[in-house]
């Protein structure tokens, strides 16, 4: 399969994963409560395993260096502006996490900062996708020779073993469907 085509399937789940997680919010902003705080663990593992640590890591790791070796810029270019917004992510995942700590603490105030942390996280990604699927993939799809894209796809499978585990993409995929059908049917 496309290396390109792999990372787009997967911000297909990521944005399964951003319509779960703002159906949850809703429901915090609602009650100003946390009523699905195993949930919200399960997402936050998703964020920070498939998202950060693979869906980035292979971007960080590989596509962006072979996208600079044929010259796309990273200060002040595309890949600059997407690592600004892989570090903001990390940012408010943390936020998100440290806000679950504390509302389970008794800090009632702390589901604010959670649902705070969630809207902003939505928005970023939801627009670094946009900008990913229609500038970033476009300009990799267009440069980038058959045989780097033959390497990246190799890199990929290695991220995907190495970094999350065999079988844990599947996993998370099952896990996404189960959610879809208690927040989004």
């Amino acid at each position: 399969m496309d290396p390109i085509k792999d990372l787009t399937a997967e911000h297909d789940a990521v944005r399964l994963t951003l319509r779960i997680l703002e159906k949850i919010n809703t429901d915090i902003d609602r009650s100003g409560k946390i009523a699905a705080g195993d949930h919200i663990d399960t997402l936050l593992e998703f964020l920070r395993v498939f998202v950060d640590k693979c869906h980035h890591g292979k971007e960080e790791k590989l596509l962006f260096p072979a996208l600079e070796e044929v010259g796309v810029g990273k200060e002040g270019g595309p890949i600059g502006v997407m690592l600004d917004e892989h570090r903001q992510g990390r940012e408010l995942v943390g936020t998100m996490t440290a806000a679950m700590t504390q509302y389970r603490q008794g800090e009632a105030a702390a589901a604010a900062r959670f649902s705070e942390a969630a809207k902003a996280y939505i928005d970023l990604l939801n627009r670094h996708i946009e900008k990913e699927n229609n500038v970033l993939f476009s300009i990799a799809g267009r440069h980038l020779s058959i045989d780097t894209l033959s390497e990246l796809k190799k890199g990929f499978d290695r991220i995907e073993t190495e970094e999350i585990g065999t079988g844990r993409h599947d996993e998370f995929h099952r896990m996404l469907h189960n959610l879809e059908k208690v927040y989004l049917q």
